[in-house]
């Protein structure tokens, strides 16, 4: 009897497991399927679009051009450091007496600075010193080719110059740039068309633009190529949004301005076998070093010397047979800042012939960069304005009111935006296209002592967002 009571008391208690898991499981179920439909988006409410459609485009074109820039290389070698930058200076009265000679005023050149370095070569594992080689580039501008060739065939006569070449360029491209622009805008317009037709739609108005434009620097034949290729999203009939058309567009801009201050570092370097005797050398070297700036009118605090660094040689540093000699090196570096472009010329004239000094770099400076950056920045602005301007025109719009404003890229590595691609390497990678060998000349400078660069470039990158109505 008990046993019976047992069996019962199982079954029912089997029973109720059994309806407690099938409630469980329909109780699961139900909050399974609200929480997928909380993952699923909402149904689209009438009247949004579902994507329309986007198309790319690319207009290039190709402009006789209206200047030619001429580069070139002034090297003079010697085996003593003194001799080789003379005769650079005097090669460079050379060159200037020849600019005179084609009528090169003041503004159609520019020297850039000053470079003198040592020379070596190798053999059985070990290094010899050759000489010092002093260089110096030159840049000039000719507005026609008669004249630039003609300059080309004169320089050819001087032994000293090489890496003579001769690119053109556009003064002034931005009216032809915008008619790249528009054009290239047309063209997304009827392929969009194209497009839409082929699954029987019609195209609407257009939602967002971007792209890139760009107009060569300097071009290795007598056309110069402007192009422009974007990216757009249209609407289509029956899909209108009710939301706002955009356009985006990135500009970067280069300035140079007339530099105010001009900073010259030298080196100095003894080498020997007693660490006191270089200690000793240093300090006269140096106090010559310091002393010549001083009388070229430099305040103490412009001048600043860096402590001095003692230390042995390493091997590739020993060269001839001097394998077991000179086994210390002692260097000092020393900053002097000029305000005068005369006097840091004269101080490079002067530590040039110091034994045992060389001059590390000689640049010019601005004193107030960043106001001036700021004159760049709105140019850039201008310039980005006129280009949106012409992406709405281009697509029967007209240009509304800025949205948003930036300094900052998005992606260095080659993001597009009409207006400029804001990295000019990866542009012209992908167009299979050689960086121009030097930047756009600036005004130069009639002085005769042209150790140092006159001008100074200043960059300013900006990105602005627009609607289009």
């Amino acid at each position: 009897m008990q046993n019976k009571v047992s069996y019962v008391v199982i079954i029912v208690l089997a029973f109720v497991c059994l309806v407690l898991s099938l409630s469980i499981g329909r109780a699961s179920d139900v909050s399974a399927q609200t929480k997928v439909s909380s993952l699923e988006p909402a149904p689209e409410q009438e009247g949004q679009p579902l994507g329309g459609v986007t198309v790319s485009s690319e207009e290039t074109k190709n402009f006789l051009a209206d200047e030619y820039v001429t580069s070139f290389k002034m090297v003079l070698k010697d085996k003593n450091k003194d001799v080789a930058y003379k005769r650079l200076n005097e090669s460079r009265e050379k060159i200037l007496a020849l600019l005179q000679k084609h009528s090169v005023g003041p503004q159609g050149y520019e020297l850039l600075s000053t470079s003198l370095e040592k020379e070596w070569d190798y053999a059985k594992g070990k290094r010899f010193f050759l000489g010092y080689t002093a260089s110096q580039m030159v840049k000039v501008i000719s507005h026609s080719k008669q004249e630039s060739d003609s300059l080309e065939f004169d320089l050819a006569s001087f032994a000293f110059v090489d890496n003579v070449s001769t690119q053109s360029r556009l003064k002034n491209a931005e009216t032809l740039e915008v008619d790249v622009i528009k054009s290239a805008c047309k063209k997304a317009s009827r392929q969009a068309e194209v497009n839409a037709q082929s699954v029987g739609a019609n195209i609407g108005k257009v939602i967002s633009v971007e792209g890139s434009s760009e107009v060569e620097k300097l071009s290795s034949s007598d056309s110069v190529e402007v192009s422009a290729s974007l990216m757009a999203t249209l609407s289509l009939d029956g899909m209108e949004s009710s939301g706002k058309s955009y356009v985006r567009v990135v500009q970067v801009e280069h300035k140079k301005f007339l530099a105010d201050k001009f900073v010259v570092i030298a080196n100095i370097m003894f080498d020997g076998t007693d660490k006191e005797q270089l200690f000793k050398q240093m300090n006269v070297r140096r106090g010559d070093v310091v002393q010549m700036a001083k009388d070229l009118g430099v305040a103490e605090s412009e001048i600043e010397a860096q402590s001095m660094t003692l230390r042995k040689k390493q091997k590739y540093e020993f060269y001839g047979n001097e394998s077991s000699k000179n086994v210390f090196l002692a260097t000092q570096r020393v900053t002097v800042n000029f305000t005068s472009k005369d006097a840091a010329g004269a101080f490079l004239d002067g530590i040039v012939g110091l034994e045992n000094v060389n001059v590390f770099k000689a640049e010019p400076v601005l004193k107030n960069e960043d106001s001036l950056r700021v004159q760049v920045v709105n140019i850039a602005g201008k310039k980005a304005m006129a280009r949106a301007k012409a992406i709405a025109e281009g697509f029967g719009g007209s240009l509304n009111k800025v949205v948003a404003v930036s300094n900052k890229p998005v992606d260095e590595f080659g993001g597009t935006v009409l207006g400029a691609r804001y990295n000019d390497l990866s542009l012209r990678k992908a167009r299979g296209k050689s960086l121009p060998a030097y930047d756009i000349l600036m005004a130069g400078s009639s002085e005769s002592k042209m150790n140092i660069a006159d001008s100074v470039s200043v960059s300013a990158y900006l990105a602005i967002m627009a609607e289009i109505k």
